[in-house]
């Protein structure tokens, strides 16, 4: 048998705010920032500049913006190579944050959206 609840919620000052804009952009940051974890292992290290690089970088931006990458010159080329491609280190490929995304992509989201709630956790 189901009950009905009803309750009233006064927001605390500059919670609503808080709610509505502090943690959409940490969970943004936090998808970013899991995603360039664990895209490490697949980016191409021919000489390894482009994978320290793009983690050196880290995730860049705010306010919901924000963006990952790597500082040297030749990883938008080296980002488009055909599958076909033999890379010098076993498992890595191009694409690898689509490929990142694709594969956790939802999982990410999911583990974001709850190590942020799980702060908001009411405790009796």
């Amino acid at each position: 048998m189901m009950e009905e609840v009803t309750f009233n919620v006064k927001w605390l000052p500059g919670m609503e705010d808080k709610i509505l804009k502090e943690i959409p952009d940490r969970i943004i940051y936090d998808i970013a920032r899991t995603t360039l974890d664990l895209t490490f292992p697949i980016i191409p290290e021919r000489t390894g500049k482009m994978k320290g690089t793009s983690l050196a970088k880290g995730v860049q931006g705010g306010n919901g913006v924000y963006r990952i990458g790597s500082y040297t010159d030749y990883a938008s080329y080296v980002y488009e190579m055909p599958e076909s491609t033999h890379w010098t280190t076993q498992g890595t490929k191009a694409h690898w944050f689509s490929e990142t995304w694709q594969r956790f992509g939802k999982s990410i989201l999911d583990e974001a959206i709850e190590r942020e709630f799980k702060e908001w956790q009411i405790v009796n």
